[in-house]
């Protein structure tokens, strides 16, 4: 967890990202000692090394003073939730689950904020957090 404002706060997807990083590193430098004449397999490698570096470094979970944003993926979207507009919060020991209801359309939705993906640490501080938050609105 980081926090650039004091009212912001930052949680990031690194939960077994380093461990990843190092494994596509072997594998590279193992494939490339049996066969170095497929080169391809090294730009895929660097491809997926890069992703995994963006991955590392991408915010995971915004919560600002009054909204919390989520983006589950580097291709994926993100999603951004007024704290007025949260219905209710349920806590499953692998995820969250943040109904809401769209104030411009309308529309009645469910974030899904999974917590494996962050530490230990950053787990329990993102609770919390959202415990103070959302005290009066959970399941």
């Amino acid at each position: 967890m980081e926090t650039k404002d004091q009212n912001i706060k930052y949680f990031y997807a690194r939960n077994l990202v380093i461990f990843r990083i190092i494994f596509i590193l072997i594998a590279m430098f193992f494939l490339l000692s049996i066969a170095p004449e497929l080169w391809f397999n090294t730009v895929i490698f660097i491809i997926v090394l890069t992703l995994l570096i963006v991955q590392y470094f991408m915010e995971y979970v915004i919560i600002d003073k009054d909204f919390i944003s989520h983006q589950p993926g580097i291709a994926r979207g993100k999603t951004s939730v007024l704290f007025d507009e949260v219905k209710s919060v349920r806590y499953d020991p692998k995820k969250v689950f943040i109904d809401y209801c769209n104030k411009i359309t309308g529309e009645e939705s469910t974030l899904k904020i999974s917590l494996q993906v962050l530490k230990k640490d950053d787990r329990q501080e993102f609770l919390e957090t959202l415990h103070t938050i959302f005290k009066d609105k959970e399941v």
